[in-house]
């Protein structure tokens, strides 16, 4: 597993992967994916007991092939932006409370970037039928191809997987596309509102969009994830479209109750 590190001033994340010896965990990846979204597939994963999706990169909207280098930078880039969506949420939530702004409760999805691979030499290792690549076609990659770790003891062959939490029966809403930023007069669409304009207010380099998240029957808290953002280098992931994304979420968006009184 990647350790992941958050700024406590800034917000900035970044994410390293281990030289030590790597702990095995015991996983069953199905076969085959049980959703697809627009760049990216899902598979069911049981790890260590416990119920995880695991997501990989299939298309980054050009048609081609995703390597796994591009698999992994792409995986790791959508982390960045949920490590920078929870600072944020964090700061919204206390900013909220200090100025008595009620709100809906939401929480960022918890994840883990892992790498799929055995602590053996390279040879030994056969890429899982979820991974989409044969082990003629990996066998036949160059090791910097192969995204090869090396660790104090073993060489690990790996590819790259973001793992989050089965969130079993939940209500699916879309808040906002990748250039669509509607405004919404009910409490959990109005607090996404004012989310969307404290994070560009507070960064304004920066514009999240909430792509969708999920909500509990049972738990009134709902979950974001699948989160992408618009930045001014245009260097956060797939869907970013730099100062168009910006400019257009600026454009479009109509301040609710909740962003006067923040």
């Amino acid at each position: 597993f990647a350790t992941q590190t958050s700024d406590v001033t800034t917000g900035l994340q970044s994410f390293s992967w281990t030289v030590g010896d790597c702990v095995p965990n015991s996983g069953t990846l199905a076969n085959g994916p049980i959703n697809k979204g627009k760049s990216k597939l899902v598979f069911k994963l049981s790890l260590n007991g416990v119920a995880y999706v695991a997501k990989r990169c299939y298309t980054l909207g050009d048609g081609s092939p995703v390597s796994i280098l591009a698999n992994r930078d792409q995986l790791v880039k959508e982390g960045v932006t949920l490590g920078r969506a929870e600072f944020f949420l964090n700061h919204f939530n206390s900013e909220c409370a200090y100025e008595a702004v009620e709100i809906a409760g939401f929480d960022v999805t918890d994840f883990l970037i892992a790498r799929e691979g055995v602590a053996s030499l390279a040879e030994s290792f056969v890429p899982s039928p979820a991974s989409g690549i044969t082990s003629t076609d990996y066998s036949s990659l160059t090791p910097a191809e192969k995204d090869e770790l090396t660790t104090d003891s073993n060489t690990i062959s790996s590819i790259t997987w973001l793992l989050e939490r089965e969130r079993g029966d939940v209500q699916l809403r879309k808040y906002s596309g990748t250039l669509d930023h509607p405004k919404y007069s009910d409490k959990q669409g109005a607090t996404i509102n004012a989310f969307q304009h404290f994070v560009y207010f507070l960064n304004r380099s920066n514009a999240l969009s909430i792509a969708s998240e999920s909500h509990s029957r049972l738990i009134q808290i709902a979950v974001l994830f699948d989160l992408m953002s618009h930045t001014a280098n245009r260097e956060s992931g797939a869907g970013d479209h730099g100062d168009l994304g910006i400019k257009t979420f600026v454009n479009q968006h109509e301040c609710v109750q909740k962003c006067v009184a923040l």
